[in-house]
């Protein structure tokens, strides 16, 4: 309607200036009689009646002029009241998906710190029956040691680590002596060869100071080296990089939080102050500076710059973020577009109403003319005085198209600022998501690896111990020729974790030293790839390898945590997301390696029973894919999407409407 209406008022506009430029020709036309009628003054009564003919005519086309400029204006107000309506019953709309936005984040960080806290009191009870254990097998108690073992493993399953995942899975489906051997040995193994994995693959796209120290920790013969370094050395290896990312942040103006705490952790200047800084203070300071200055925003921007701020603050606060940094500037280009539209069709409506004057006034005058030609005074004057006011009309006419004509200008320059903007914002969202995409890359393939190598050493192990049986020997040999032949396979996986690592560093160094962004390549756009990495089960309808899948991702989400954790200083404005991402990831892994263990067991009913929809259900905590679900989009249980069977809180309301800042803004 609005559309429509600023169409006709366009259209209205051209037809007011022809009927002014139509008038214009008219009062010409009665000038020019009246001239004549002036230079015959003997044919007084045959002219004086052709220059009020004139005159006449003259008049009426002014007058139709003007009425038609009337319209115009009309139809423009019309417009205009109609856009505001639909820009409120847009806003209507988009803060109604915004709080449901914001619920939905609120319900993600509840979930999050319900899970992590289950997942703290899950890592103290295992730590208790663990050392219940030990304290068993080392009194002569197996029998203890083993129930108590059988519990720890259980509840391991969950493991983010590959190798600690198939060394509990290993004993849970053992003899008790392989118990007691995971018990002894088996687990710290893992346990340590996971840490050396997480470390392996941080080197692989941290910054060079990182990688350095994570490879000398992998080189380290000290017990702990490993240990330490993902404690504490990984933190204070990246304090300087961390320095420079907060001095950056300082240089690019931030809001009044952010700069007063980006102070304080450099006032402090300890590695712990920088890093907690980044990856905690730093997103609560930014939600409060992106408060204000939405509000700003909403007090000073356009039409629909108020609407967005209107919606953003009604939604999250990852929204919040994306219109600071992106969306504002391409809703301002819109505003400037708006501003430029109305101003250039008052522009021509108001030169319609200059020329529609400027022809009232040359038909007054001819109007004057001709009456004196007729020796009527008293009428001669009075049109004298019309002529006069519209002159007036149309200079005040003539100002407001030139004001409206410099309007539009400036807001065409405007808009045009606003689009050099958001392309600037663009190549920073651009670089933020590459950088992303690669640490994802380079987390897939090491978590492959990892995970292949696990498999490989546990294979190993499995044809030990058979071979063992099959000699005759008992469980306890079995077992024990089980471990040996797992530890030789980890010494052997630890020289090539060494290798590799010393690698990354140096490949790192040399990219930094030649100022190469190894992350900054079209290659890691995301380019909408339904692969997801390879990591997408090859039969979705098997329940292995959706086991198998649902393992990977959760080593992937595991070891990527950290990477986020040291990495987020370098994605630019995105870089609250980013470290806020890092916090929850561990804990989404957590839950999605709760799914594979579930898969594992296997359901009777196979892919369309209750207890996989179930079990797929879970998958689903953290919110890492919202929106859309779209890894769920692929497949379907009974007609229906499994991301409709779990309750993927998706809403058509804004993605399947084309509206005004609705559609600009990121949800």
């Amino acid at each position: 309607m609005a559309s429509t209406l600023a169409n006709r008022a366009a259209q209205a506009a051209e037809v007011a200036r022809d009927a002014a430029n139509s008038a214009a020709e008219h009062a010409l036309k009665a000038a020019a009689a009246a001239d004549e009628a002036a230079d015959n003054a003997g044919k007084a009564i045959e002219y004086a009646k052709r220059s009020t003919e004139y005159a006449n005519a003259a008049v009426e086309a002014a007058n139709t002029a003007a009425n038609t400029v009337k319209e115009a204006q009309k139809v423009e107000q019309a417009a205009r009241e109609a856009e505001t309506k639909r820009i409120a019953d847009d806003t209507e709309l988009g803060v109604e998906e915004a709080r449901l936005r914001a619920q939905a984040e609120s319900d993600d960080i509840r979930r999050a710190e319900q899970q992590r806290t289950q997942a703290d009191a899950t890592t103290s009870e295992i730590k208790d029956l663990i050392a219940a254990a030990e304290a068993a097998l080392k009194s002569g108690d197996t029998a203890t040691a083993v129930a108590k073992g059988r519990q720890a493993a259980t509840r391991l399953l969950d493991s983010t680590g590959s190798w600690t995942r198939e060394a509990v899975e290993y004993a849970l489906s053992g003899s008790d002596a392989d118990m007691v051997n995971w018990i002894a040995a088996d687990r710290l193994l893992a346990q340590g060869q996971d840490d050396r994995e997480s470390v392996l693959s941080l080197t692989q796209h941290a910054t060079p100071a990182v990688a350095e120290a994570g490879a000398q920790a992998l080189e380290s013969t000290a017990p702990n080296a490993v240990r330490d370094f993902l404690d504490s050395g990984a933190v204070e290896a990246a304090a300087e990089d961390n320095r420079a990312a907060i001095f950056s942040l300082l240089s690019d103006s931030p809001g009044v939080a952010v700069k007063a705490g980006a102070e304080a952790a450099l006032s402090d200047g300890s590695a712990r102050a920088l890093h907690t800084f980044l990856m905690v203070k730093l997103a609560e300071a930014t939600k409060e500076d992106d408060q204000v200055e939405v509000f700003r925003l909403l007090n000073e921007g356009g039409p629909y710059m108020k609407s967005a701020a209107q919606i953003v603050l009604e939604g999250s606060a990852r929204m919040r973020r994306a219109f600071i940094v992106r969306d504002k500037f391409r809703v301002a280009r819109l505003d400037h577009d708006h501003t430029t539209h109305v101003a250039a069709i008052r522009a021509a409506i108001a030169h319609a109403a200059k020329v529609a004057s400027e022809a009232l006034e040359d038909a007054a005058l001819a109007s004057k003319a001709a009456a004196e030609a007729r020796k009527a005074a008293e009428e001669a004057t009075e049109w004298a005085n019309k002529a006069q006011n519209y002159a007036k009309d149309a200079a005040a006419s003539a100002e407001e198209a030139k004001n409206n004509a410099a309007a539009a200008d400036r807001s065409a320059a405007a808009a045009a600022a606003s689009a050099k903007s958001a392309q600037g914002a663009a190549a920073v969202a651009r670089t933020a998501a590459r950088s992303a995409n690669y640490s994802m890359t380079q987390a897939v393939a090491s978590a492959k690896q990892a995970v292949a190598s696990a498999a490989a050493a546990q294979a190993s192990s499995t044809a030990a111990r058979e071979a063992k049986l099959r000699a005759g020997a008992d469980y306890l040999a079995a077992a024990d020729a089980a471990s040996e032949a797992k530890a030789i396979k980890i010494q052997k996986k630890r020289a090539e974790d060494i290798a590799n690592a010393r690698k990354a560093a140096e490949a790192v160094k040399k990219a930094a030293l030649d100022g190469i962004n190894p992350a900054d390549k079209p290659e890691y756009d995301n380019t909408g790839d339904t692969k997801y990495w390879g990591m997408w089960p090859e039969d979705i309808g098997d329940i292995k390898d959706w086991a198998a899948a649902t393992g990977h991702w959760s080593t992937v989400l595991g070891g990527i945590s950290l990477g986020l954790a040291l990495a987020s200083p370098f994605t630019g404005p995105f870089m609250p997301i980013v470290g806020g991402i890092a916090l929850g990831v561990g804990v989404v892994s957590w839950g999605v390696q709760g799914v594979s263990a579930l898969l594992s067991l296997g359901f009777e009913g196979g892919w369309k029973s209750p207890e996989f929809q179930r079990a797929l259900g879970v998958f689903v905590v953290g919110g890492i894919f919202q929106g859309k679900a779209a890894l769920f989009r692929k497949f379907s249980v009974a007609g229906r999407t499994v991301a409709e069977e779990v309750g993927a809180k998706v809403s058509g309301a804004v993605s399947d409407t084309v509206t005004t800042v609705v559609g600009l803004l990121t949800w």
